[in-house]
């Protein structure tokens, strides 16, 4: 048995009766044992020897039946750092009918801090993606903030000029002082919508509204729009369902889709620019957003090939949206297709599942 396990990769022993019979050389590598200090002794002792923790050796030695379902778990040893390990439960028929019960430890510790460490830099690229997104649209979202304070300003004044060298009868200022608080309300909402977007705040897990989605980026690109004289259509179905997901995701697969639609539609005559934006259910397991531009098209050579990074058909692009697009979409268990349209310009649908078969949260 020695000879057949030797050369094992992964940390191996096994045992009869609740005594080690076998251990190899990875298993002594991996815990800094000699097999004279493994044989022969009981199981359970050594794995609380080696700081496995009671719930976990009574996992490990639990002759219950789905032995071939894998441990996760960290071992916590004084002195060294924390140790992730995968441990395989199986049995070995051996002489004479009889059957030892072994474990075999996989190491892990590398490979999920790496994983750990890339899951990181990916938020931190969704993260810069969203900042590139907006700072795109900075100055017409700096002039959407600058109306409301600019109101402001002018009921105040309005308000002080009324006040001055004559007696105000109550309530002759309550309309300017509830226009001045709805003004310094919409600020605020900008604000405080942008600022959850950036930061990538958290959201409730259980739903993502794809039409609320819609009207948040809208709110960031209707400046945008309106400086270039670019004229949408919004329509939205009632009653849908909600999508599995993140509702700070969602609205950044939509908004790289919107922003993708305003570059490639900049080069456009005037009064050729027009973006449409539908919301509707595709079935009953699916909920379906096309994004429509008139911009320069998709060129018939690049396909699907338009969703790899570094791929763009802007001169200035950065070739990153739509494949951020694209995973994110992923990540939220739907797709994303991209079709030329009729006569000029782009059409992409994203498909999201619902959540539930019935669910009519989303208005």
């Amino acid at each position: 048995m020695d000879a057949v396990l030797a050369n094992f990769p992964e940390g191996v022993i096994s045992f009869r009766r609740g005594a080690i019979r076998t251990a190899n050389i990875a298993f002594c590598r991996l815990f800094g044992r000699t097999r004279s200090q493994l044989i022969g002794r009981s199981a359970e002792a050594v794995l609380s020897d080696l700081s496995f923790a009671p719930a976990d050796i009574a996992a490990m030695l639990s002759d219950t039946q789905g032995q071939a379902d894998d441990i996760d778990l960290v071992r916590m040893a004084a002195g060294r750092p924390p140790q992730d390990l995968r441990i395989r439960r199986f049995t070995i028929d051996g002489e004479g009918g009889g059957t030892l019960r072994a474990l075999a430890f996989i190491d892990e510790t590398s490979w999920r801090a790496t994983q750990r460490a890339t899951e990181v830099l990916v938020e931190e690229l969704l993260r810069a993606d969203r900042q590139a997104a907006l700072g795109e649209m900075a100055m017409a979202l700096a002039h959407e903030i600058n109306q409301p304070l600019g109101a402001i300003v002018n009921f105040a004044g309005a308000a002080r000029r009324s006040l001055t060298g004559r007696a105000v009868r109550a309530g002759e200022l309550d309309e300017v002082l509830i226009n001045i608080g709805s003004e310094a309300a919409r600020a605020g909402d900008v604000v405080k919508s942008l600022r959850s977007f950036l930061k990538g705040a958290p959201q409730p897990s259980t739903d993502a509204c794809v039409n609320a989605a819609v009207k948040v980026v809208l709110g960031f690109a209707e400046p945008a729009m309106r400086e270039q004289c670019i004229d949408f259509r919004l329509s939205l179905a009632p009653d849908l369902p909600t999508v599995r997901g993140d509702q700070i995701i969602l609205q950044q697969i939509i908004l790289n889709l919107v922003t993708n639609a305003i570059q490639a539609m900049g080069t456009q005559p005037l009064g050729h620019r027009h973006l449409d934006i539908r919301t509707t259910r595709e079935g009953r397991s699916k909920v379906r957003v096309d994004v429509r531009d008139t911009g320069i098209g998709l060129p018939a050579e690049l396909g699907e090939r338009i969703f790899e990074p570094f791929i763009t058909t802007k001169v200035n692009g950065s070739g990153l949206g739509l494949s951020i697009a694209r995973t994110l979409a992923q990540r939220l268990g739907g797709s994303i297709e991209a079709a030329p349209e009729c006569g000029e310009g782009t059409r992409f649908t994203i498909r999201l599942p619902c959540r539930g078969g019935d669910e009519v949260a989303d208005a």
